[in-house]
């Protein structure tokens, strides 16, 4: 376990060095967002990073046969899911779309984990319905119902912010609504029979309804962090099943 977590913090500095922290910057603002990750955002985004890492270590079985899936995740997710990977030895499905953020961390994943002699990780764009039901007892599904461009109206509704100057204005809350319900019961129908789930207060009144629908307990654990980038509070919570 030693070797492993010091393979792990050498495979994190690594990634600080090769990430192009500038474009990553673009792909989170409007307009230059050359200086969006500066030296404090970056420090942030490890040490949340690394609490959620050590949160799940205090809960998650090692071991292949054991599996998790985050869904929407990226850079500040990245210590939770290599912690994962290569500390805990966990099978990871790390699911996302298409863009320029996740093809940069697939990049720089590539190359890291090439020069460490780490298996290679990158996320995937393959629906989450894909994965066998019941194969997960992690699920991470944290400020993706409530993205703005994703799920504009939503997001509006979600944060309290119809009507008012953070509101996007945009969208269609009945379709979003729609879409959101079956991407949340898409992915907690990947959950065993008990399970850990990691979710926003704001997600939980999309997830929670579902959760329901499928038979599912939600019990709430103990602790929970503010995430790095979009400040949303997440929680812990133990999903079970009758």
């Amino acid at each position: 376990m030693e070797q492993r977590v010091r393979r792990f913090g050498a495979l994190m500095a690594a990634l600080e060095d090769e990430l192009q922290w500038e474009l990553l910057g673009r792909a989170y603002c409007d307009g230059d967002g050359t200086d969006f990750f500066d030296a404090g955002r970056r420090e942030r985004v490890l040490d949340v990073g690394l609490r959620f890492a050590d949160d799940l270590g205090g809960r998650l079985a090692p071991g292949l046969e054991h599996q998790s899936l985050y869904l929407g995740a990226a850079v500040a997710e990245l210590a939770p899911i290599l912690f994962e990977h290569v500390v805990l030895g966990r099978r990871v499905h790390w699911i996302n779309t298409e863009n320029p953020e996740c093809r940069e961390l697939t990049r720089a994943l590539g190359a890291v984990c090439e020069r460490e002699g780490v298996a290679p990780i990158a996320p995937s764009s393959r629906a989450s319905d894909s994965l066998e039901a019941g194969c997960c007892d992690h699920l991470w599904l944290v400020s993706v119902l409530t993205d703005p461009e994703a799920f504009p109206a939503l997001h509006d509704e979600l944060y309290q912010r119809a009507g008012g100057l953070l509101a996007t204005g945009r969208g269609d809350l009945h379709g979003e609504r729609g879409v959101a319900r079956r991407l949340a019961r898409n992915v907690l129908e990947r959950a065993d029979r008990r399970a850990l789930l990691c979710t926003t207060d704001e997600e939980l009144e999309i997830v929670l309804p579902v959760a329901r629908e499928l038979g599912r307990t939600l019990e709430p654990l103990p602790g929970g962090r503010i995430s790095a980038l979009v400040g949303d509070r997440v929680r812990l919570w133990e999903l079970r099943a009758p």
